[in-house]
């Protein structure tokens, strides 16, 4: 269990989670563990390299959240254990449309299910059940820098940022977000890896477009031929409906260096191999910027 000084760090660094679990809960009125279950899987979304994803789901309208809510609880049910595939129905069923400019549907939880149930259970555990109360998120007692039950909004700091400024609350939310997350975070900090394995450092999740998949070899190919003898593994798809074609993968690298090489500065990367598009994104574990939390 965290300290005070590190549970208030935790609400501070998340408290765009927070504003936006709030909205859910008490604005729009959907059920909170729900609502739990939901931030969790899309901060899971921004571990894999979906970055930004609670910001860019709160610009939206309350219909628009609404309907990414009830598809982020359709894809849970695909990373349970034991889960059946997906039926015919439903199998390539787009989801999560404008959030993302690459494929996604629930074949992609399906075929991640394993890796996405771990870090779905140690993001609930170390971070959503510390920062979500039963009614509403927690809020930071300022006065006193403690956690506080009552819900973020009541006579709170980000409560007068986002709704009594006669300003700009969106630039001014970011404002805030931006700076208690850089004056809450040690820059010199070592990394923070919780549960990573050496293979974790070195995968990056591939897409292909609907209908042209690349091969193993294609791939193991393309990497060889761009950055040398780089490539460990490369795990491809197995659709079990008849004619259908993979979508998904993931590249192992022998080494971590390569993967930035391969970014080259970008949150994710695409590639055109044999006149056939491939998305490649890494794995990056919570929190953001990848740095501890600072505790006192």
């Amino acid at each position: 269990m965290p300290g005070i000084g590190t549970l208030v760090d935790l609400l501070l660094f998340y408290t765009l989670e927070r504003v936006l679990f709030n909205r859910m809960v008490i604005s729009m009125g959907k059920n909170s563990q729900q609502v739990k279950s939901a931030m969790t899987l899309w901060l899971m979304l921004e571990e894999i390299g979906y970055h930004e994803l609670i910001r860019i789901i709160h610009s939206y309208d309350d219909d628009t959240i609404d309907a990414f809510f009830e598809e982020a609880l359709q894809c849970l049910q695909f990373i349970q254990p034991n889960v059946s595939s997906p039926s015919d129905e439903s199998y390539d069923t787009p989801v999560f449309l404008g959030l993302f400019d690459e494929p996604m549907n629930y074949r992609f939880f399906y075929y991640n299910r394993e890796f996405m149930y771990k870090r779905y259970v140690h993001i609930m555990d170390t971070v959503c059940d510390k920062i979500f109360g039963e009614n509403a998120a927690i809020e930071v007692d300022e006065s006193g820098l403690k956690p506080a039950a009552r819900p973020l909004g009541e006579g709170s700091t980000t409560s007068q940022v986002i709704g009594e400024s006669n300003s700009n609350p969106s630039l001014e939310l970011n404002q805030y977000i931006e700076s208690t997350k850089v004056s809450n975070l040690n820059p010199g900090a070592n990394e923070f890896r919780p549960g990573k394995t050496p293979e974790d450092t070195r995968t990056m999740f591939i897409t292909f477009s609907k209908g042209h998949p690349l091969s193993r070899e294609e791939i193991f190919h393309f990497f060889t031929s761009n950055w040398g003898e780089v490539v460990q593994d490369v795990v491809i798809e197995h659709t079990s409906h008849p004619g259908q074609e993979p979508q998904f993968g993931r590249i192992v690298f022998t080494t971590s260096l390569v993967i930035p090489m391969v970014l080259n500065g970008q949150s994710k990367a695409k590639f055109l191999v044999n006149r056939k598009h491939l998305w490649a994104r890494i794995y990056v574990p919570r929190y953001r910027g990848r740095r501890k939390l600072a505790s006192n």
